[in-house]
């Protein structure tokens, strides 16, 4: 367990925390082998004490390796919520057992690999399991020996084995596509047997030294003062261990995703399976209680990532690649009786499902969205089915189908256009129930209904279905789940709220003592252009920027006429604001989210170096994810070192002369 004595707790004697943002990923050592590793977070914390901040948090550290290519640097989709990622193992464990051609190879390789600005997952990863596999040979047997290994195999061998025997199979096979496994398709625990011995070892033997060094750092941050706070995803991978181990945890059909929001107007599609809730409430959610007491052997704090998903999650089709065809779940879904006479809408005289739920596919629409794409649209993917309408050819009648043959994007978005030209879907499980689909008021569907009445109908039947219908029902759901897991262990909760965030949702939360997430530009009330920071309340997290969003230099030049109101109305400063965020400004701007009422204020390390002369000269460098991209190159990685960060005083005395003088410095 993580040192007993540290503990992260509203209205303890130290009521406001400062900390920093940084994911293991990007940090940077003079001993880091072409990433940021566990160790590095020990030289991390050693800034982190000296600039009189006491917490980091991180992004998850699962291991990911699913498509085993630069894809796998996405975080949050994990093949095992309980393994760590053997490319956050420190390589110096293993420099002394070379032979000294092999040091002088390791040394050279070390180097070339540590020059780059940003992180190359695959040269990287390819590396440290040359390694890996040269230390397995020769330190092995002297650790599987050993009380501490025995000790942590003993505790954590309900997820060790399936995940070792996923790896070993994953890379036998060259695919985590486990249905192709043959007769390993299905998970046994007796054809386990029958798996190489010394093929799981090697997973045994790297899930050890990574928890030890893991362990190592959380100990050593904890002795300086410092806490971690770590993530924890919504989802895992489709094809991991945790769904091969036990499918009926979860709804394989499906996939996880968000609404549209202010990352992407059509939605997020993540990938991952929904949760199967009913079938973990039997054993009182065990799975998630696991998950979060090996958490906390290493962390004082967790941000529980999309908490509206233990309300209701966004669920979408498996043949969907865009977001906008799902639905909630669980939701209330409508009935035909409802739709015509609760909003008179009607629904069976105007063609029911053939005319609401198919999509609504004319020459007029085609020739609006489809430009010089007409013709051809007509030509190969569409075909007639009577009074005028369209439908799909069977081989492009869903956007995973069209996704695998075109390869225009241009022409993929209007095929997807179309496909999502429906107004209601049908229920994914109870026949005879219907769910509007999302933001149906942009489609031609909805504008070719030349009655204004039935619009104004379906208009509240929308937002009534959207915003109100649900707030008892699923603030029912959270309460049956959310107790359970916060309870598991003593770690301070976190929650990221936001996106499509029911009205219930901040009072749940403050009931359950979870801390909400604010960020100043992303308001929660739509009549105000940013959050107040002096209405935070103290159980919240503020912060000035997230892995999702532009850094502050980023945001600052992105629409010059919001930075200019920005400027005068909420900063106060008067005259025109600077093109550019000067340090000025971004000092100003940390210092009032420092004196607010938040017990947590976090900041990435890239929006504290906004405050010093240290920031990158092309700001786009420092982004770290791009949401409305499904696959994204995680691999920013700070341009200074750990090294540079302690020994310079003017970053170090800068975030620690700001917290002096604001209420952060309460109880030091």
């Amino acid at each position: 367990m993580a040192t007993t004595n540290y503990r992260l707790e509203p209205h303890t004697s130290i009521p406001y925390h400062t900390g920093v943002a940084i994911p293991v990923f990007s940090l940077r050592s003079e001993q880091s082998f072409g990433i940021g590793d566990f160790s590095d977070l020990k030289s991390f914390a050693d800034f982190v004490a000296k600039s009189g901040m006491d917490l980091i948090q991180i992004l998850p550290i699962n291991d990911t390796t699913t498509f085993m290519d630069w894809r796998d640097s996405y975080p949050y989709r994990a093949i095992s919520v309980f393994a760590l990622h053997p490319i956050y193992l420190d390589m110096s464990v293993f420099r002394e057992i070379l032979t000294d051609t092999e040091k002088a190879e390791f040394d050279a390789q070390q180097k070339s690999l540590n020059t780059l600005k940003t992180v190359d997952y695959e040269a990287v990863l390819d590396a440290k399991w040359h390694y890996i596999k040269i230390g397995y040979d020769k330190l092995s047997k002297n650790i599987f020996s050993s009380m501490a290994f025995l000790d942590f195999f003993a505790q954590n061998r309900n997820w060790l084995d399936p995940y070792a025997a996923f790896c070993y199979l994953r890379d036998l096979h060259h695919t985590s596509d486990y249905s192709q496994w043959g007769e390993f398709a299905k998970f046994s625990k007796d054809k386990l047997k029958k798996l190489s011995t010394s093929g799981l070892n090697l997973h045994y033997f790297v899930q050890f030294l990574l928890h030890q060094q893991l362990k190592s750092a959380s100990d050593y941050a904890h002795a300086l003062g410092v806490g971690l706070k770590g993530d924890i995803a919504i989802g895992i991978a489709h094809d991991s261990a945790d769904a091969w181990s036990d499918e009926s945890l979860y709804h394989m059909d499906f996939q996880t995703g968000a609404p549209p929001d202010a990352f992407s107007e059509t939605g997020q599609n993540w990938g991952f399976p929904t949760y199967n809730w009913d079938k973990m409430a039997e054993t009182n959610f065990a799975w998630w209680q696991q998950r979060l007491t090996v958490m906390r052997t290493y962390f004082d704090a967790y941000r529980l990532d999309h908490i509206l998903g233990f309300f209701r999650i966004w669920e979408i089709p498996n043949h969907s690649v865009r977001a906008l065809l799902g639905q909630f779940s669980p939701a209330l879904g409508l009935t035909v009786d409802e739709i015509e006479n609760t909003y008179q809408i009607p629904f069976s005289s105007w063609g029911g499902d053939d005319r609401f739920t198919q999509p609504f596919i004319k020459d007029w629409v085609v020739r609006e969205l489809a430009g010089d794409y007409n013709d051809k649209i007509f030509a190969e993917f569409l075909e007639p089915r009577g009074n005028g309408n369209y439908r799909f050819k069977a081989s492009y009648n869903t956007q995973k189908k069209i996704a695998a043959q075109v390869s225009d994007e241009q022409l993929r978005d209007v095929l997807f256009i179309l496909q999502e030209n429906v107004l209601f879907l049908a229920d994914h499980r109870i026949p005879g129930l219907y769910h509007p689909r999302i933001k149906f008021m942009d489609t031609l569907s909805f504008r070719e209904f030349g009655d204004e009445q039935v619009k104004q109908n379906l208009i509240r039947l929308h937002n009534d279905y959207f915003y109100t219908r649900h707030n008892e029902f699923w603030q029912e759901k959270a309460y049956q789940k959310l107790p359970v897991i916060k309870n598991a262990t003593d770690m301070l909760s976190c929650g990221e709220d936001l996106g499509m965030v029911p009205d219930n949702v901040p009072d749940v939360m403050w009931h359950l003592q979870i801390l909400r997430l604010i960020i100043e530009r992303m308001p929660s009330d739509n009549t105000h252009i940013v959050n107040h920071l002096d209405r935070a309340p103290y159980l919240s997290v503020v912060s000035t920027s997230s892995h999702d969003t532009s850094t502050l230099r980023q945001w600052w030049k992105e629409d010059p006429a919001f930075t200019q109101k920005y400027y005068n109305d909420v900063m106060h400063w008067w005259g025109k604001a600077p093109g550019f965020m000067t340090q000025e400004i971004a000092t100003e701007i940390i210092q009032r989210h420092m004196n607010s009422d938040a017990m947590l204020a976090i900041f990435p390390l890239q929006d504290l170096l906004a405050m010093t002369s240290y920031c990158l000269g092309d700001e786009s460098l420092e982004r770290i994810n791009q949401p409305e991209m499904p696959f994204h190159y995680w691999r920013y990685r700070n341009h200074l070192s750990n090294e540079t960060l302690i020994a310079d005083d003017d970053i170090t005395s800068k975030i620690k002369g700001l917290i002096a003088i604001t209420r952060r410095h309460i109880g030091r």
